[in-house]
């Protein structure tokens, strides 16, 4: 009994060792998520600016940008439920689509930060203008309807937009001519598609949970 007490005295039965960060750990971390982490940073400015220009603008100019980000309420209440699915769907496929096409070009990676930071800004103004329009009433409804299908988006979108950094790295490299001449981008290419494809479907769905929660809470505010 006493020879199986001292055996357990120091083990980590009895002091759990706790192994702290080391190099390796954050070089992984930085290699293959700084990339996600810069674009979500983007999506947080846009959306703070696009927060404080909310206060700003116009009745007009926001119904203007309705086909792009949600800035139109009492329109979107108006449509049934085809109308509803299409205006989420349109929204976030100019934006699946732009970031798409940027991947597959030799100059996509200065200009997709750009389109990131832009969504960002639609997510600001969206938020910022309900809340100065309808106060409480304005932030239950952004948060009960419109911010679990514009988080999956975001989610998806930067995994995307992370996908054409690469591939459009890859060709600026064979434009260039750093890359073998023999290299083939078929592969790359397949690869890339098969990852936009899943985005697609994530934006889909995105699309659906949006129109659901409309149908389901909106009838609810009344503004």
């Amino acid at each position: 009994m006493k020879g199986v007490v001292f055996s357990f005295k120091g083990s980590s039965f009895v002091r759990p060792h706790f192994r702290g960060l080391s190099k390796s750990d954050i070089k992984y971390f930085c290699k293959r998520y700084l990339k996600h982490c810069a674009f979500v940073l983007l999506l947080l400015v846009g959306l703070a600016v696009g927060a404080v220009f909310a206060g700003k603008a116009d009745e007009q100019l926001m119904n203007s940008l309705d086909f792009l980000f949600t800035t139109n309420i009492s329109a979107r209440l108006e449509q049934d439920v085809f109308g509803t699915f299409c205006a989420c769907f349109a929204s976030d496929f100019v934006f699946f689509f732009t970031i798409f096409l940027l991947g597959m070009a030799p100059w996509g990676i200065p200009v997709i930060p750009f389109v990131i930071l832009f969504k960002g800004f639609g997510i600001g103004i969206t938020a910022g203008y309900l809340v100065s329009l309808h106060s409480l009433a304005g932030v239950g409804f952004y948060l009960l309807i419109i911010l679990p299908g514009t988080f999956l988006f975001c989610f998806a979108l930067v995994l995307l937009s992370v996908n054409s950094i690469y591939f459009s790295a890859k060709i600026f490299r064979q434009v260039i001519g750093k890359a073998k001449q023999n290299t083939v981008l078929s592969e790359s290419l397949k690869k890339y598609m098969s990852q936009a494809m899943t985005v697609l479907i994530m934006t889909f769905c995105a699309a659906i949970l949006d129109t659901v929660l409309w149908l389901m809470f909106s009838g609810a505010f009344k503004f």
